[in-house]
């Protein structure tokens, strides 16, 4: 998925420096407490650490308990025997056969039909378009079957949420906006004509016992034993919840009232406090001061709300701070990338790690 700071293509960086200052045994937890898309989670988790993910949206949640919280591939019990085996293989796996049959289903209006498409919403004082009709049909008719199938009790805990990040990971790839879901595309592009497919889910084995929240951060880290506290905060003042809203939907599935040209549901008790530089700096101090970990790391970039003198002065008044930092190449949302001045192509990414005193 293209996430607003996502820190896949950083992970290299970022586990060089946690490995050489805090030194993780196998056993230790490393509590990401705004994960995201859970690429640092599941990357520690394949180091044999035991990791805590959280986040405050939803999307973000179901994604992190398949990523990080899942185990083991799931079998799929509970519906396989009654599904088609896909007829163009002799063989398949439980996953496979469950895929391939919801891929095939056929669309149906629902909720994302008749709200983010032009079909839906043509007519209407705000039309959309951030998905084809086929498209917002298709996520409809695999959506509602998804919850068929879990309230019901075909399907356990962990295989829903499979199932969940699957679709997630889909639809955000047949999206017809520029990375991010603040607005949407006059015209579609490519990408967003193909047809939407769910595809497996690469599942890391793993002893440990993950676990996953979707809870205020701030409010949570004083709850959570761990060894390293990893915090990746929003660094400006634009609001994951506005600009991934229409991903927080399709994962609830809650038929919100809506608002505005771009659809937004109601966000206010999402917010995050790393959005305006007159909460920031507080927001940090309280995670901190709460938090039991002894090493605490926190990626920001150069051209955050806060500067990382400020961020290193406040982090000093607990212990002994260390700085690492890396040329980053910018994050883009947009399509037009010739009427859109940027200051630089690049930005400076820092981690900062903390050695909390007792």
């Amino acid at each position: 998925m293209n996430y607003i700071g996502s820190k896949s293509s950083l992970l290299t960086f970022l586990e060089r420096h946690i490995v050489e200052l805090a030194n993780p045994q196998p056993g230790w937890t490393l509590f990401d407490v705004f994960a995201g898309t859970g690429a640092v989670g599941r990357h520690f988790k394949q180091r044999g650490l035991r990791v805590v993910a959280n986040d405050i949206q939803y999307y973000s949640y179901c994604l992190n308990r398949a990523l990080v919280g899942i185990n083991e591939p799931p079998t799929f019990a509970g519906i396989v025997p009654e599904l088609p085996a896909p007829a163009e293989r002799l063989w398949s796996d439980p996953i496979e056969t469950v895929l391939t049959y919801l891929n095939q289903l056929p669309g149906t209006e629902g909720f994302i039909y008749e709200q983010y498409c032009l079909g839906g919403t043509r007519g209407t004082p705000f039309p959309r378009q951030y998905f084809t009709d086929e498209n917002g049909k298709r996520c409809d008719a695999i959506r509602q079957q998804i919850e068929l199938w879990y309230q019901a009790g075909r399907i356990a805990e962990d295989e829903y949420f499979y199932l969940l990040a699957s679709l997630l990971e889909a639809i955000d790839q047949v999206a017809n906006t520029a990375s991010v879901y603040g607005a949407f595309l006059k015209r579609f592009k490519p990408s967003a004509r193909k047809p939407l497919r769910l595809e497996r889910l690469g599942i890391v084995p793993s002893r440990e016992r993950h676990l996953v929240c979707n809870c205020e951060g701030v409010a949570l880290v004083a709850q959570v034993p761990c060894d390293i506290l990893y915090v990746d905060p929003p660094y400006n003042q634009r609001q994951y919840c506005t600009n991934y809203h229409v991903l927080e939907t399709i994962a609830r599935y809650d038929r919100p009232q809506l608002s505005g040209v771009t659809g937004l549901r109601a966000y206010e008790h999402q917010k995050s406090g790393f959005c305006s530089r007159m909460h920031a700096r507080q927001a940090l101090e309280q995670l901190l001061r709460r938090t039991t970990a002894r090493y605490v790391f926190v990626s920001y970039n150069s051209e955050g709300l806060l500067t990382a003198s400020e961020i290193v002065a406040l982090m000093e008044g607990y212990g002994r701070v260390v700085v690492r930092e890396e040329a980053y190449r910018r994050f883009r949302a947009d399509v037009d990338r010739v009427n859109r001045r940027y200051k630089a192509d690049t930005v400076t990414e820092y981690l900062f790690c903390l050695w909390k005193q007792a």
